[in-house]
């Protein structure tokens, strides 16, 4: 009884008995002969699972035998191991039979399977864009989309039904006429194929046909002059580089209203977009930029005291800076310090504290968080921090100095105004 030990990766085999009687599922076998005589025990077939390879041949190792030398092996292969395409071996094992018995020898084959998966092309895998809301100071944005290399898409950037958003402007370097051929100052950058080209001196709508080392080949012959500013947009072919990467900056400008920015992604080979894409083109991707929103603090006189109403310096201040509209303040953002006198001349009469502590929930809104922040109609945030009345009853006119700081977290949609009573704060009395 001899065994036969198998090590298998990424393959399956199958042992077949010729002269040898095999055993306990093909790991063991036994025969009787002469010595001298030379037998075929068993043929061993290893063959790659779908999608490997071998990269090294399969081995059988006669080195646990009695007699090592007495086995012999012929092979059968179905490709090879230098063209990269050997799926399967078949080994044929004889053995010449001594005249000393021996007992408890063991095969050792070895079989280990390689991945060769077949290279993807045209595939286009994912993309990535940062979709948080744009300020109204405009903003750069850079379009990256994953897939094989050479793969196509075509790809748009445009206002939401309507214009095409500019992607990158070049200067004609000399004078045109009636040619389809456009020399370039700068290199083509953020040129593609497809692009629609607009300036002075175009003709109808022209298309980027081509790119060469020096300049643009365009879809109809063009009359330009030299120092001519073209503008390219539209819709146009990305081509996925050698690394598997194509990448886009785009510059969003500046607004005074709200804008919804789409970038769209779109298949040129059918079912070239592959899970998690797979069956979503064209794609549309919505960006919001909102205008610049103005709050207006004001500063009211209402239910004045016996006395008389307060005289005060300043009714109103303005935070128009701009805050982000996903909770986080811009760099350049300053908060508004609101500082005010309220004075009054009345004979016999001091200024006091008011009924109500100068707080957070002085300021009028529709919801208020003690202590924190209030929130306004369509979405704004303000956080107000440094709260200070100052009073000073030494003089014939008296005098409060009412001051903090208010920080427009989160600018919401549309203008608003919040409103302080002073009289809330500030009294007089005899």
């Amino acid at each position: 009884m001899a065994n036969i030990t198998s090590v298998l990766e990424n393959c399956t085999e199958v042992t077949t008995a010729v002269d040898a009687t095999l055993s306990n599922n093909n790991t063991t076998y036994s025969i009787t002969a002469f010595p001298g005589q030379t037998k075929t025990l068993f043929t061993k077939q290893v063959t790659v699972t779908a999608n490997h390879v071998f990269k090294d041949a399969p081995t059988v190792d006669f080195s646990e035998t009695a007699f090592p030398q007495n086995y012999s092996v012929t092979t059968v292969d179905t490709g090879s191991v230098s063209s990269g395409n050997l799926t399967s071996r078949k080994f044929i094992v004889n053995y010449l039979f001594p005249f000393e018995s021996s007992v408890n020898d063991s095969i050792l084959f070895n079989s280990a399977g390689s991945a060769n998966f077949a290279a993807s092309t045209g595939k286009i895998y994912s993309y990535n864009i940062d979709q948080s809301n744009i300020s109204s100071n405009g903003s750069s944005r850079t379009l990256t989309i994953n897939g094989d290399a050479n793969a196509t898409l075509t790809v748009r950037i445009r206002i939401s039904g309507g214009a095409d958003v500019p992607i990158t402007t070049n200067v004609v370097s000399a004078n045109t006429s009636s040619s389809t051929t456009v020399p370039l100052q700068l290199k083509a950058n953020n040129i593609h194929v497809g692009m629609t080209v607009s300036g002075t001196g175009i003709s109808g709508t022209p298309t980027v046909a081509s790119i060469t080392s020096t300049g643009i080949t365009l879809s109809t012959a063009q009359t330009l002059t030299a120092t001519t500013t073209l503008t390219f947009s539209g819709s146009f072919t990305a081509t996925i580089g050698s690394d598997g990467l194509f990448t886009l900056p785009i510059i969003f400008p500046p607004t005074t209203t709200d804008v919804v920015y789409n970038v769209i992604l779109t298949e040129i080979a059918a079912n070239s977009f592959v899970s998690p894409l797979a069956g979503l083109s064209p794609i549309t991707l919505a960006i919001n930029q909102y205008k610049q929103t103005e709050i207006t603090f004001g500063i009211t006189n209402n239910n004045p005291p016996a006395s008389g109403s307060f005289t005060l310096s300043a009714t109103s201040f303005t935070d128009s800076g701009e805050a982000n509209r996903n909770n986080s303040v811009s760099l350049s953002y300053e908060p508004t310090e609101i500082v005010l006198t309220a004075s009054t001349s009345a004979s016999g009469y001091s200024i006091v504290l008011g009924s109500q502590e100068f707080t957070t929930q002085r300021w009028s809104s529709p919801a208020a968080v003690p202590g924190k922040y209030i929130t306004l109609n369509g979405g704004t945030v303000i956080n107000f921090t440094n709260f200070s009345i100052v009073i000073d009853n030494s003089q014939s006119t008296k005098v409060a100095t009412v001051s903090c700081v208010a920080t427009v977290m989160f600018h919401g949609s549309s203008n608003q105004t919040t409103n302080l009573n002073i009289n809330d704060i500030i009294t007089t009395q005899q």
